[in-house]
């Protein structure tokens, strides 16, 4: 409770702790058939991953899991895993968060985008044989030709052949 104080959250739990527990009421679980998480920042302390409990929290913009199994499902999940027991963690992270004043209302939520992997685009240049088609991809190289990968074309000593056909560099073109 007093990590959802210092980093004015509302708390939320798995459908066992309402249930079993009784820790908080039925209303306050997240999940399949419980709330559905679509705020920005989601700590889950101790959550395990099960599938109805990921359902709720699909929408999340950032998962934080905190977990002493680090083969836990809500892992694979999560932007960020704390492996460690919540009973050690939580405090570190209440500690952190205080700042010893009183907080102040959050300002209306503006939602923030789960943010998706740019996808690497190579930076080097492709070259073409003239005599056979081959493609000298830099980032493979010429193993054979002792050319190691990552070698971009103009590295290339200038009496290295094409290993295809036996060209020589100068018959490449840019691709």
């Amino acid at each position: 409770e007093e990590l959802a104080v210092q980093a004015g959250a509302a708390i939320g739990c798995s459908r066992p702790v309402a249930e079993n527990l009784k820790y908080l009421p039925l209303d306050r679980y997240i999940g399949m058939s419980g709330q559905k998480f679509n705020g920005n920042l989601y700590i889950a302390c101790g959550i395990s991953g099960a599938s109805q409990h990921l359902m709720g929290i699909k929408n999340a913009s950032t998962v934080v899991a905190i977990n002493n199994d680090p083969n836990a499902k809500i892992f694979k999940n999560a932007d960020y895993g704390i492996v460690g027991d919540i009973e050690e963690v939580v405090p570190l992270l209440i500690k952190a968060l205080d700042t010893g004043q009183a907080k102040k209302p959050a300002p209306p939520m503006k939602k923030i985008k789960r943010p998706t992997p740019k996808k690497i685009v190579p930076t080097w240049k492709y070259y073409v044989c003239n005599g056979c088609g081959y493609e000298y991809d830099p980032g493979k190289g010429d193993p054979e030709g002792e050319i190691k990968p990552g070698t971009l074309f103009k590295d290339i000593p200038e009496d290295w052949t094409c290993p295809a056909c036996g060209e020589g560099k100068d018959s490449f073109i840019e691709a």
